[in-house]
């Protein structure tokens, strides 16, 4: 493609029109080698075509792409590929002047003729004029053009359109009159004739654009040299793009964009015509490839056509006409991907209800109605009627307003009446354009960049973009782009669209309507055939019901399941757990019978038990459940496309690996694999679930299985538990467990746990199965389920405990909506490298490398994964920004702030779902709706935190919750920002640490960066139990040079002029926002060492007690205002805090000696002390002061000084401890 346009000049009319535009972006974009387009541009009054080429192509946003890729140069280079060629189709040799006439006669190699009007109820005579004439005026002057190789003449599929409901094949039908005949008849009529000529003309075309066009098409064969290379190529109704240059994108009103929009606006709500029916719509970007493909065929063909002996032309008349290549493009053809009417009726007023223009008339509604009786009787209703009734009161009150506005329903109905009649004829008709030449030319010559296959469109996707388009680029409103993968199409697209609700394009009857749950559930994760069986799946098929249609993704064959007997006989006879039985018979002095039922009883209370017929009745309550939750699933189809690969390639065992939010994690993945055709997987689940009755039995016959919390002290159970799930694994079943053991109540990522992954690695290490696969799945929530316990459990309030009356204690719950829900699938690790690779480079060194090691590198890549797939919802943006003003901030302000930080985000790599398409207000909004509890408003738009009253402080804790989910993204240059701010109120003098407190201040501006990453290091690592990653301190400190980097680039930090080793802020606002989300843990951290002063000299306390205390401590010296974040309260934060400083060496711990026979299930009891080095005066005081150095004092409180005495007189709390 890129070479047969490389070094070719371009000739194209119509340059200024939707089509043309596009074209001669993708020109620009694709084919950047090309010599020259030339455009030929009318002149208007006033303006030169040269400034109509500056600014209605160059400064179009059809080029806000290019732009972006060319941010330097893209002015030099469109100018140098484009030129504007003052010229009007409608007069002779096109009006050029004589120098422009040579200058296209000397270099133009290719012509596309796209200029016409497309006014649908044009006079004739300016139809004929604009379509006929100057169609003909361009293919003269193009053949006078000795180089030109291909002539492209964009006509309409519709060309045919008195043709009634039928198939239309590529080739020119013969017209009823002659076409010279009719154009002479035209342009020499009086008035008074045109009116018979037009009647006659017309017969059952639909408009005077159909009509020219078709005899259009039949000059040009007559006009062409019998052996030019001529395309004639029609496109359905063209409109906005699928994915070229953008998403959305459109810049005219017209065809489909005009029914969209007026619907949208409330103007029209109904059409005549059938819903089933086929709405050719074929986005720009799919029709311009095909051009652009056409002609590359085109010339091909000519060449070879030249070597081989051309066929004889056909005869018109005696006299031999041109044979073209004609070429359909449109998506009715069933090879294709036919869009129905039926999509956008549903989806556009839905879009528009969601998102109304700021000019909206009236909500948006919209429907097709079938029979015409049936659409004059509600047009009459809905549109008449009213009318004429409030215009007849109007004028019998004589109220001026009333009058006005009467006049204005009267206007509005008859634009929608005008609407109607323009697009009768295609809305209560159906066309088939056979597209031949695109599935047999065509294709050969498509590539990624210049694709034509439709079935890469996600219809529904496309007519949400639709309106996205036509709200921002034709109404002009600040709207969220839809990105790249918003448009990214997989098999499994038609299945995410309908994973909650019912398909209305599937069926053709209302049954499904009336069972649509029970429809999918019954359908759902079948093999092929399920219509031939079965009741329910027999009267299906005998309605019509076809499988593998639209929702139904293709089945991936399951594992076979064990009967109850093999799976004890395989698990109680594994070498492992005959060990661990005769081992406990030992050292018990208990009989071998007695610990082998024991054995049994483990496995029976532990094993899943999958039957498929409560798993259709699980996804059928969860479907249910989830619509009434969620408003959207959004499922990474691309990822789930791999796995489904790995499944049926049966290449290795698969393990998923979420990330543990909610107990809605351990739902999700079975549902999300049922309604995709693939193998649900087994769950490791903890034995809070055993208490629940019914929905115990229903929860482990969808593939549950229940283990303790922990049980590395019972032998037995260990080995019961390791025999049964490598059994799972090796038999092909996928198995599923949360890494982080239990869900994190801050919304942070937790440090992998590496019991069960050892277990996995240890099947394929110990050659039980060829290869495993291990997928990280990161799942994130717009509005996570228990957030607002989670927050009372960070504060030490215990868990509540899973059971049947908690259950329907909670059951109210499933009426509230919790926003969406997104789930991405990471790239499957691939365990056999992962140790091959780690064994080679083991053997390069000459060192061992234990199971541990292996395991542990493994759960730390899983850790990363999760993170880098992590996404972000508004609620959490608008949370980060409420608790920088906890002081309240107006709405206005937080709709720009917000946007703002949503723009860091994506700048940083990261994804914020379910802002596309949508204005900022919108996302904002929403946002506030789903934090109602934690927020509120104060006056008529202040918005701020909940916290008024004491009671309400834990929402503190909750909004940090929601804060805490973009904090990968941001904590790197958060501790760069933490460190710049303590340098910078503390200077650093000759030999002093970066990280000690000084008194003088620095004569120099900004701070050494030398100096900052010291600091920063410091924090880093003191944070590592807060934001997950392998101990490295070399890749640390790689890391935060490289975020100082960015910090530098991105205009955060600058060079200070007078000295390069130095850096000033140059963007306080973003400096403040990176230190606000550091700052609270710093806190905490501080609190955390300040207490230890309590245990000198010689003080023990258990952890428990240490922690209670630390909590009641933090918040003791929140309400006395010596820290500034309530955050700094949360369990979470301090336990971590508690394991850093053992990690120190600050604390030491020992075990107490157990009492009698202690619970397996309850943690050893641990004595905390100051080891001796902290315990003597000087060293503890100096780490406080280093920690307190980067923290942000309340208002009033000094700096913190270097005495215990000083400290405990600050803290009088702190004595009581």
């Amino acid at each position: 493609m890129e070479q047969v346009y490389a070094g070719q000049s371009l000739f194209i009319t119509g340059g200024t029109g939707f089509l043309a535009k596009t074209v001669i972006e993708k020109l620009l974009r694709c084919t950047p080698d090309i010599a020259k387009v030339f455009v030929l541009i009318r002149p208007r009054k006033g303006v030169a075509p040269a400034e109509r080429l500056q600014k209605e192509i160059i400064e179009s946003q059809v080029f806000d792409r290019l732009r972006a890729e060319r941010p330097n140069d893209f002015e030099a280079f469109a100018r140098a590929k484009l030129q504007a060629v003052a010229g009007d189709i409608t007069t002779p040799d096109l009006g050029l002047s004589a120098e422009d006439a040579r200058l296209l006669r000397a270099c133009v190699q290719i012509s596309i003729h796209s200029a016409a009007t497309v006014q649908f109820n044009e006079p004739l005579e300016v139809a004929v004029e604009m379509n006929c004439l100057g169609a003909l005026n361009v293919a003269r002057f193009v053949q006078s053009c000795p180089g030109n190789r291909c002539h492209l003449h964009v006509s309409t599929a519709y060309v045919n359109s008195n043709r009634r409901d039928t198939r239309i094949l590529e080739e020119l039908y013969p017209l009823d009159f002659d076409a010279h005949d009719a154009l002479k008849a035209v342009t020499t009529a009086s008035p008074s004739e045109l009116e018979r000529l037009r009647v006659n003309l017309m017969g059952t075309y639909p408009n005077t654009y159909t009509l020219t066009k078709s005899m259009t098409e039949h000059l040009l064969v007559r006009e062409f040299a019998p052996n030019f290379p001529l395309i004639i190529y029609r496109p359905t109704i063209i409109g906005a793009s699928w994915k070229e240059p953008m998403p959305g994108w459109t810049d005219q009103i017209a065809a489909a964009g005009a029914i969209f929009l007026a619907a949208g606006m409330g103007v029209l709500t109904m059409l005549p015509g059938d819903p089933r029916n086929v709405a050719d719509i074929v986005p720009v970007d799919l029709a311009v490839n095909s051009i652009l493909l056409s002609i590359c065929a085109k010339i091909q063909a000519h060449k070879s056509s030249r070597v081989s002996q051309e066929p004889p032309c056909p005869m018109i008349k005696g006299v031999a006409v041109n044979k073209p290549m004609v070429v359909h493009c449109g998506t009715s053809d069933p090879r294709q991907n036919p869009l129905r009417w039926r999509i956008p009726c549903v989806l556009v007023p839905e879009y528009f209800r969601k998102n109304p223009p700021a000019r909206g008339l009236f909500p948006a509604k919209f429907s097709m109605i079938p029979t015409h009786q049936s659409f004059q009787i509600q047009w009459f209703l809905t549109y008449a009627l009213p009318s004429s009734v409030y215009s007849t009161v109007a004028n019998k009150s004589g109220h001026p307003g009333h009058i006005k506005n009467a006049a204005k329903l009267w206007q509005l109905t008859w634009r929608a009446r005008n609407l109607v009649e323009l697009f009768k004829p295609f809305t209560e008709n159906q066309w088939i354009f056979v597209a031949d030449a695109a599935e047999k030319t065509l294709k050969p010559w498509a590539t990624k960049d210049f694709w034509i296959d439709s079935h890469e469109i996600a219809w529904e996707r496309y007519v949400m973009n639709y309106c996205v388009g036509l709200k921002k680029y034709m109404l002009h409103e600040d709207v969220i782009d839809v990105d790249i993968e918003g448009v990214n199409q997989t098999q499994l697209a038609l299945s995410t669209g309908r994973i909650l609700d019912w398909d209305p394009d599937h069926h053709a009857i209302s049954f499904p309507g009336l069972l649509s749950d029970v429809a999918w559930a019954y359908t759902s994760s079948r093999k092929p055939g399920y219509t031939k069986s079965g009741l329910l799946g027999r009267v299906m098929g005998l309605t019509g019901w076809k499988e593998g249609v639209n929702h139904e993704a293709s089945h991936v064959p399951r594992p076979h399941v064990e009967s109850i007997g093999g799976l004890r006989n395989s698990v109680l006879e594994s070498e492992v757990v005959r060990a661990a039985i005769e081992e406990r018979a030992v050292a018990h002095g208990m009989d071998i019978d007695d610990v082998e039922r024991q054995a049994a009883s483990m496995l029976t209370t532990m094993a899943a038990q999958l039957d498929y017929k409560s798993v259709r009745k699980f996804g059928w309550l969860l479907r249910k459940v989830c619509r009434n939750m969620y408003d959207q699933i959004h499922v990474d189809e691309a990822g789930l496309t791999r796995i489904r690969d790995l499944l049926a390639d049966r290449r290795g065992s698969v393990v998923l690996v979420p990330t543990h939010r909610s107990y809605v994690d351990f739902l999700l993945m079975s549902y999300v694999f049922f309604a995709y055709n693939i193998p649900v997987p087994y769950v490791a689940a903890g034995e809070d679930f055993l208490h629940m009755g019914s929905l115990t039995k229903l929860l482990r016959e969808s593939g549950a299985y229940f283990i303790r919390r922990s049980f590395s002290d019972d032998p037995l159970y260990s080995a019961v538990f390791r025999a049964y799930t490598q059994y799972l694994v090796s038999r092909g079943h996928t198995i599923e467990f949360f890494i982080e053991g239990s869900r994190s109540r801050s919304g942070k990522q937790l440090h992998p746990k590496f019991g069960i992954l050892n277990t996995v690695v240890d099947c394929y290490l110990s050659e039980k199965v060829k290869n495993l696969y291990i997928v990280p799945v990161t799942i994130d929530y717009e509005k996570p389920l228990e957030v607002l316990l989670h927050q009372n459990e960070l504060l030490g309030e215990g868990k509540i405990r899973e059971s049947i009356s908690a259950l329907l204690k909670a059951m109210p719950i499933v009426r509230k909506k919790f926003g969406s829900i997104s789930v991405k699938f990471g790239d499957p690790l691939d365990v056999k490298q992962h140790v091959d690779a780690t064994l080679a480079r083991a053997e390069e060194q000459e060192v061992f490398v234990p199971t541990a090691a292996i395991v542990e590198d493994l759960g730390y890549a899983i850790t990363d994964a999760l993170i880098d797939n992590a996404t972000c919802a508004m609620s959490h943006v608008v949370a980060a920004i409420l608790l920088v003003y906890r002081q309240g901030i107006s709405k206005q302000e937080l709709v720009r702030q917000a946007d703002w930080l949503r723009l860091e985000i994506l700048r940083r790599g990261g994804r914020v779902v379910g802002t596309q398409g949508r204005s900022p207000t919108v996302v904002v909004n929403r946002a506030l709706e789903l934090l109602h509890e934690l927020v509120t408003m104060r006056r008529k738009d202040l918005v701020e935190p909940a916290i008024t009253s004491r009671e309400q402080y834990p929402n503190m804790i909750g909004l940090g919750y929601y804060r805490n989910k973009l904090l990968h993204w941001f904590n790197r240059e958060g501790v760069l920002a933490c460190a710049y701010h303590a340098l910078d109120a503390f200077s650093v003098g000759p030999g002093t640490s970066s990280t000690q407190s000084v008194s003088s201040h620095s004569e120099d501006a900004g701070v050494d960066r030398q100096e900052l990453l010291d600091g920063a290091l410091f924090l880093y690592e003191m944070l590592a139990m807060e934001f997950v990653r392998k101990d490295d301190p070399e890749a640390d400190r790689a890391h935060l040079v490289e975020a100082l980097g960015q910090l530098e680039t991105r205009k955060v930090l600058v060079p200070v002029s007078s000295s390069s080793s130095r850096v000033e802020t140059a963007d306080g606002a973003m400096m403040s926002l990176l230190s606000t989300l550091m700052w609270p843990f710093i806190d905490s951290y501080w609190v955390a060492v300040t207490s230890l002063f309590a245990l000198r000299p010689q003080g023990e306390v258990t952890t428990e007690d240490l922690l209670k205390r630390l909590q009641w401590l933090a918040e003791t010296m929140y309400h006395e205002k010596l820290i500034s974040f309530y955050e700094s309260c949360s369990g979470e934060t301090l336990q971590n805090a508690m394991a850093l400083l053992e990690r120190w060496g600050v604390l030491s711990g020992r075990r107490l000696p157990s009492k009698g026979k202690r619970n397996v299930n309850m943690p050893a009891v641990q004595l905390l002390s100051l080891t001796p080095q902290y315990a003597r005066d000087g060293e503890l005081e100096q780490l406080a002061l280093r920690v307190s150095k980067f923290r942000k004092l309340p208002p009033g409180v000094q700096p913190a000084t270097t005495s215990e005495t000083e400290v405990l007189a600050r803290l009088p709390a702190l004595s009581r401890m």
